[in-house]
């Protein structure tokens, strides 16, 4: 079993040292299931929130609670995003009510749009000290719809979410990704509750995306 261990994580080591050398990098892939911590804060180092989030690459769901413990605030924000179908529900569980709204743009900062630009590889920490280190992956691109430009950092083996940046016309945020796991405890994060179901859908502009969650 040891043996067997020792031989993944050399062929782990190789296919990293590989993407490293590679100078075509196409943008990777989130793993299918991905959970944590989400913090985003404007750039004037305002938090505007602060959760756990769950993502679903392969069925572009994704749920986010935010941690009242650590919010000043009076309400918070739960919501679900199916970015597939472009609906995104706000959801109360205290009150079980449910607000539903289409979400025209579907692009966000989970996944690497297929058309972003690899900036470059860098190493954050120490490249040769054991554990003090962690070689990210920095793309960007621009948001043409929206009027932005967005710049995403990923976990070079594993395309996990480190951080990223959205500036536009609106707002300039800053999201940063702890505790990354590739599994979701609970699958239910991402069907709507029941008093959902019926729920007339809501007006939303033709921009409304999922950057215009977090706001002051």
């Amino acid at each position: 079993m040891m043996h067997t261990v020792k031989l993944l994580c050399v062929v782990f080591s190789c296919l990293c040292a590989v993407a490293w050398a590679s100078h075509h990098r196409q943008p990777c892939h989130s793993p299918p299931l991905t959970s944590g911590t989400m913090k985003v804060v404007s750039t004037g180092g305002h938090d505007l929130a602060s959760g756990e989030f769950s993502y679903d690459s392969k069925a572009n769901k994704f749920r986010f609670v935010e941690d009242t413990a650590h919010a000043n605030k009076t309400s918070y924000m739960d919501v679900l995003i199916h970015f597939e179908e472009g609906v995104l529900y706000e959801i109360d569980s205290k009150n079980e009510s449910c607000k539903k709204e289409t979400l025209q743009f579907r692009k966000h900062l989970m996944e690497i749009p297929p058309d972003a630009t690899h900036e470059s590889e860098i190493y954050m920490g120490s490249p040769s000290i054991t554990e003090q280190g962690l070689r990210v992956r920095v793309w960007s691109g621009k948001l043409p719809e929206l009027h932005a430009h967005y710049s995403l950092s990923t976990t070079s083996c594993g395309c996990l979410p480190v951080s990223g940046s959205y500036y536009g016309e609106k707002k300039d945020l800053l999201f940063s990704f702890f505790g990354v796991e590739t599994e979701v405890d609970d699958p239910q994060v991402f069907v709507p509750p029941a008093y959902c179901e019926g729920v007339a859908f809501e007006e939303a502009p033709d921009d409304h995306s999922f950057f215009d969650l977090f706001h002051d």
